[in-house]
């Protein structure tokens, strides 16, 4: 009695040519829509405390204070964004100084061609600092200058009528803060506003 299974070889090219249409149909509303990165921008930096416990001491606590305004720009005319997570990290010299995502950021939906405003604050004390930080933090002193860098990290999906895409962009923005004539951090950074460097991933 025959088999009245359908033939094995006409399920897989079937399904290969819904895949093959799929990812054509994708490429094609790429091509058209012509999608752009986000456009990050530090708009502002102040840092209101930065200082060694006990400069002297082998192992000292570095205090820090650190509030950021950040733009996140969707630059596309007819892709909008959904941002389902995104967390900031502050580093000075590789060290760690603090990580935050709770307290500025909710998942939100981004529409195009518009602008939204996150507020990043990092506050504590970090110990067990590295002989290299300690280090870095005196020359920094000596040259009038703290340098730190701030690493955001994202999960967007661009939305392209009924087809999502996802991305993970990693986001540095790298921070120079002047001391002033008594040796303290300044409370702004400059030069803001400057543009973050963004890379998909």
């Amino acid at each position: 009695m025959p088999s009245s299974d359908p033939p094995r070889g006409g399920c897989c090219s079937r399904f290969c040519s819904s895949l093959f249409s799929l990812g054509f149909l994708i490429l094609i509303y790429w091509l058209i829509f012509q999608p752009h990165q986000i456009r990050v921008y530090m708009n502002s930096a102040t840092l209101s405390n930065f200082s060694l416990s006990d400069p002297t001491s082998t192992s000292p606590s570095l205090s820090y204070n650190l509030s950021l305004n950040i733009s996140l720009r969707n630059p596309n005319r007819k892709i909008g964004i959904y941002y389902d997570r995104l967390s900031a990290t502050a580093f000075y010299n590789g060290s760690q100084l603090g990580q935050t995502e709770s307290n500025f950021f909710e998942s939100f939906f981004q529409h195009t061609k518009s602008t939204r405003m996150v507020y990043p604050v990092f506050e504590g004390s970090q110990g067990d600092l590295s002989k290299d930080v300690k280090d870095a933090f005196n020359n920094d002193k000596n040259d009038g200058a703290y340098n730190l860098d701030v690493k955001l990290n994202a999960k967007l999906r661009h939305k392209l009528w009924f087809i999502k895409l996802s991305f993970k962009p990693k986001i540095d923005c790298w921070l120079r803060f002047p001391l002033t004539a008594n040796g303290s951090a300044s409370m702004a950074a400059e030069p803001v506003p400057r543009k973050c460097r963004v890379k998909y991933r």
